[in-house]
Parts: C-alpha cells; structure tokens; sequence
C-alpha cells in the first residue's frame, strides 16, 4: 500500500534511530541527519536480494540529484551482521556513496511499519519501502511496496525531496 505504513502516515512523526553502517562502521542518527536536510530512507530485504541490488545501484546514480536537493540517503535492511549472506563483504566488494544500515533486531522495520514477518526471527525482513522525512523530522513521503519487485518510482522520490527541502527543522 502506498503513502501509508502498519504505523505511519503523511506528516506522522518519524521515530528517532540510530544504526552502524555496515559499509562504514559510522553511527547514523536520524535525528542528525535530519538537522541538516531532508533524509531519503530506503527499506531493502537485504544485499542478498537481487532487486535490492539493483535499487542500490540505481540510487548510487541519482545520489548528485539528491545531494543538490540537500538530502541525504541512508538504506536500511533488516539482515544480520554475521549472518550467512555476509553483507559487509557484500557492500566491500560493491562500495555504496551512503550508509548502508543493518537493522539485526528489526527495532527500526517495526517502528516504520514496514516489518515483514516470514517465520523464524533470522529470517524476517522488510518490506522494500520508500519514505522521505523532512527536517522538521516529519513523514513527507512514503512508497511501500507490495511485493519485492515494487519500487518507488525515482521521479517521484527526487520531487519528494525537493518539497521536503523547504520543511523546517522543529524548534
């Protein structure tokens, strides 16, 4: 479903998180991102998925088009650090121009509503999802997809970010 999540909709708060980048070993604070533009939160399955793979490669080439609308992007998948599809030798072996978080106890798929439970908790995922949160830390955006194929259009995500560029940071 679109332009909504299990938790979130248009103008909903965006809940606060902080992850390490798995491509770059740095903490990623929602929160500080923000402060300083619009954040472009990408949901993924995990490297060891075929579209999300080629996601990632398709925002690699649009991250000049982001970054001149002030935004940042960061892609979250719900995978194990240490698991068997191995993703910080995934992202060395395909380096990536943004943080690449791993969200190992789903706290973070759970709070944005896009959680997809499969079965047994190593397994559970995300729904591929795209949302955009303003400075004032506010939902300006969302794309959940409906199936792993099903992606926010890039067109749509740039025009987003552009009229995420002009909300405010909360004071």
């Amino acid at each position: 479903m679109k332009n909504i999540t299990e938790t979130l909709g248009i103008g909903s708060a965006a809940p606060d998180f902080s992850l390490r980048a798995a491509n770059t070993g740095e903490i990623f604070s929602l929160s500080a991102a923000t402060a300083r533009g619009p954040v472009l939160l990408e949901f993924m399955r995990g490297t060891w998925c075929p579209n999300c793979r080629r996601r990632m490669v398709e925002l690699a080439k649009l991250r000049t088009a982001i970054w001149q609308a002030g935004a940042s992007l960061v892609c979250i998948a719900a995978e194990k650090r240490d698991g068997m599809w191995e993703p910080e030798k995934y992202l060395e072996a395909n380096p990536m121009p943004f943080p690449f978080l791993l969200d190992e106890t789903r706290i973070v798929v759970k709070a944005y509503g896009v959680y997809h439970r499969i079965g047994v908790d190593a397994w559970d995922i995300a729904h591929p999802a795209t949302l955009v949160v303003g400075r004032d830390g506010r939902i300006r955006y969302i794309f959940k997809g409906e199936s792993q194929s099903d992606r926010a259009p890039v067109e749509e995500v740039l025009k987003a970010l552009e009229r995420a560029k002009g909300s405010s940071a909360a004071v």
